[in-house]
């Protein structure tokens, strides 16, 4: 009897359950789809790197999906409360009839139970659909294709998902149970003639605490603005509290003079029915404006990391087209076993290359063309950031300002314009001329191009270990072959300048950069490098194609977390202003019948409801993302170190993924709530 109760009670209050059983939905269809990545591998033509790296990105996603599981634990726990917090007068009725606690929470937990098996088993259908657009997304990122066509279903995410939802749904059942069985008749009775209360009355100090938030924001913005986010520290963490801190200041403190500003412009207010939708609207704000702060927060991090990593990934696909010249880049070092060595220590650049090219057989049928390049610093560490820069005032890009103190012990590397001219010739790059006294700087880094360019205009001469040397400008660079940019900055000077210096300069390496013979020549000499050996040496290889597959593994890494933590993110933070909003529309269903009785119209009514719920989606995603506009703009301090810097099509994304979810989620909690107020209006009619 009770079972047919509680399936009654759900099929009854299909739509009180429709936007929680939509959530619960898509959280198992993500959960599911995305933990399904391990097994792509298995159905995708990898390679073994690239197979390696599938599943070392399914390993990162089920460490990522446990703090997923938790917060749709508290989604779920949260829609419950809501839910039963609704019902209460249905189980006073329960209660008068006669039913005891224990059966009234049984039916509660029965009803959990079945609305989350109907979901998990919708959820696992729908994520079987995902996983397969995943897995031809995957198929794309990782250059390979999809043989044939069939659903993927993967046994160990099915498990994994059914075990994740199956505790969730136990213990917020139980949870529910204990909510159940502490109320009281008197209280459950009663529960529709409870008013909201004010939180703050004092009308200045609502004012006062207002701009003291704005004040606590503001000061946030500024330090994380100086402070970037190269480091986590004191002031990191002071910006990270101070806003934090200020925006639950700021929506408890709007909460308390919102009614206010709205009746201060009168002609606003009594405006058709403006005064009962911003007095319902204060009311929740009054109420709510704690999971309000929490909605804000939350939805900062998913537009942040949403576009963050968007940008991030388009960032480095970007810049490893400009680094992948190269089909082999071989590092050569002296190692501490030189001095062991019968003088190795003194075996110079074409030495190394020669013993390097001992150790590799059949070098001459592989390679194609090469080019050397030796690196030489001044001990003394004479030539650095701080002495190049000079006393031009030209300031440094944000990821260099907080080490100011510290740039003399960034070093400036030397190299010959020979060898340099030598390795555009290999890119197939014009060579750069230089005049006796003329010094080339170079650096692979966006964001210091434009430095040493302004450096160059306004220094004119720079000191040149004794020597005055005109100092040039130029973004390109030819060294260490790598998947991130990394050269500060590098001087190209003539030959004979750098052959009068010498004895004040000391090696520090030697880069020898490969055209192959083609892709298996590639592959081939790439794994003989890497076996190479020789006494004093030390040779570190890097490749074209293993640079490709580190950056679609980086890419992909966080490219996916983006994109899963943010789409839960948004569901959640929907979900959660939703039924806020249907709760709220259904117990004031008795303030929309007097309403209708006034003679109020349909349309009028309709036009409060969408004033209200919009604004109540508005509020909390307008601080996010003001906060995610200060946020975004230093990380993209950072993200241009590492390579092109392209917000436009990130946000684009982004903006994509609100509006449908966020935006499809106010759309269908308006017009659920549009259909609960229809009905008072028919009854009425």
């Amino acid at each position: 009897m009770y079972a047919r109760i509680a399936l009654g009670n759900v099929r009854r209050s299909i739509r009180d359950f429709g936007i929680y059983f939509l959530t619960l939905v898509l959280g198992v269809a993500v959960y599911y789809a995305f933990n399904s990545v391990t097994q792509q591998s298995a159905v995708l033509r990898l390679s073994g790197n690239m197979r390696t790296l599938v599943q070392e990105l399914g390993t990162i996603i089920r460490g990522v999906s446990i703090f997923v599981a938790v917060l749709l634990a508290f989604l779920v726990l949260f829609g419950n409360r809501f839910l039963i917090r609704r019902r209460k007068r249905e189980f006073a009725i329960y209660l008068t009839l006669g039913m005891d606690r224990r059966h009234v929470s049984g039916i509660v937990a029965m009803e959990s139970l079945a609305v989350g098996a109907g979901a998990l088993v919708v959820g696992l259908a729908v994520g079987v659909l995902l996983s397969q657009a995943l897995l031809y997304a995957t198929a794309r990122l990782f250059n390979t294709h999809v043989t044939g066509f069939g659903l993927m279903f993967s046994g160990q995410a099915c498990a994994y998902t059914v075990m994740s939802f199956a505790i969730i749904f136990l213990v917020v059942g139980a949870l529910n149970v204990l909510e159940v069985s502490r109320f009281r008749l008197i209280d459950l009775m009663n529960a529709d003639r409870k008013g909201e209360k004010s939180l703050v009355r004092n009308l200045p100090l609502s004012v006062a605490l207002f701009v003291v938030s704005l004040a606590l924001i503001g000061v946030a913005y500024h330090e994380l603005r100086v402070n970037g986010m190269y480091a986590i520290d004191w002031r990191f963490n002071l910006a990270t509290a101070l806003v934090s801190v200020g925006t639950f200041l700021l929506f408890f403190s709007v909460s308390g003079f919102l009614l206010r500003l709205g009746q201060s412009a009168r002609g606003f207010y009594l405006r058709g029915l403006n005064m009962f939708a911003l007095r319902q609207l204060s009311s929740r704000v009054n109420s709510a404006w704690v999971s309000i702060s929490i909605v804000c927060a939350a939805l900062f991090l998913a537009i942040t990391s949403t576009c963050g990593g968007f940008a991030i990934v388009s960032s480095i696909n970007q810049s490893v087209s400009a680094i992948t010249h190269y089909d082999v880049s071989v590092a050569m070092y002296s190692t501490a076993q030189t001095s062991h060595a019968s003088n190795a220590g003194d075996v110079s650049g074409s030495g190394k290359e020669a013993l390097l090219k001992a150790s590799v057989p059949d070098w001459d049928s592989l390679v194609a063309d090469s080019a050397r390049i030796d690196l030489y610093q001044d001990p003394s560490m004479r030539l650095n950031l701080k002495t190049l820069r000079g006393d031009t005032g030209v300031e440094l890009p944000d990821s260099f300002a907080k080490y100011t103190n510290g740039l003399d012990k960034v070093p400036i590397y030397v190299v010959s314009l020979s060898q340099y001219n030598a390795t555009l010739a290999l890119r197939g790059d014009k060579p750069a001329t230089l005049k006796a006294n003329e010094a080339l700087v170079t650096t692979d880094m966006n964001n210091m191009v434009s430095f040493w360019q302004r450096v160059a205009l306004k220094r004119g001469s720079f000191d040149f270990l004794g020597t005055a040397m005109r100092l040039r400008a130029r973004s390109t660079t030819m060294e260490y072959q790598n998947s991130v940019n990394t050269s500060v900055g590098t001087i190209v000077v003539p030959d004979a300048a750098l052959e009068s210096k010498r004895a004040q300069l000391e090696p520090l390496s030697s880069l020898l950069n490969v055209k192959t013979a083609g892709s298996r020549a590639e592959a081939r000499l790439y794994k003989e490098v890497v076996k190479a050996h020789q006494p004093g040496l030390l040779f570190a290889a890097g490749s074209k194609s293993t640079a490709k597959e580190e950056v679609v593994g980086l890419t992909a890494i966080v490219g996916y977390l983006a994109l899963y933590i943010g789409f839960v993110l948004f569901v959640s933070c929907a979900a959660i202003l939703a039924i806020q909003q249907l709760s709220d529309v259904a117990e004031s269903a008795p303030r929309y019948r007097v309403l209708f009785d006034l003679g109020a119209e349909r349309s009028m009514v309709n036009h409060a409801i969408l004033a209200q719920i919009a604004t109540y989606f508005l509020f909390p995603l307008v601080v996010a993302l003001a906060h995610s506009y200060a946020a975004l703009g230093v990380l993209g301090g950072v993200i241009k170190s590492l390579g092109v810097l392209d917000f436009l099509r990130p946000l684009g994304v982004t903006m994509a993924i609100v509006l449908v979810l966020y935006g499809g989620y106010f759309l269908l909690t308006y017009g659920m709530a549009r259909g609960v107020i229809g009905e008072k209006a028919r009854r009425r009619e």
